[in-house]
């Protein structure tokens, strides 16, 4: 059974834009962990892991909102329809998001580490 090409791309649409909620949420909710962990005082080892955690999540959100942004720029300049520069507009705000946050995150991962000189 073949799809129509038409259903493909609104599958690959909702795919990528259901991916980039996932791992926006799911690095919200690994800088939420981190920041419960300082305040309770979670041992560094666990610390260090959700650091390591966020910058991944971090990285994965910034592939997909490319993916997002590229195909919602195709999907504009294919049909003329201003909406897709609405959304790739947010895929461009989550792609910064996701830049900055996960800069912050490694320095604050490379002062915590220290010098390393004991």
């Amino acid at each position: 059974m073949r799809f129509p090409r038409y259903l493909k791309e609104k599958l690959f649409l909702i795919l990528i834009s259901r991916t980039v909620i996932f791992f926006f949420l799911m690095c919200l909710l690994t800088l939420l962990l981190y920041a419960a962990g300082t305040v309770q005082g979670f041992i560094d080892s666990t610390q260090f892991f959700l650091l390591r955690l966020y910058e991944t999540l971090g990285f994965f959100l910034l592939v997909t909102s490319a993916c997002g942004l590229v195909f919602d720029f195709g999907r504009l300049f294919k049909l003329r329809k201003y909406r897709y520069l609405l959304r790739a507009g947010g895929y461009l705000l989550l792609m910064v998001f996701s830049v900055v946050s996960v800069l912050l995150v490694m320095t604050i991962t490379a002062l915590s580490m220290g010098s390393g000189a004991a």
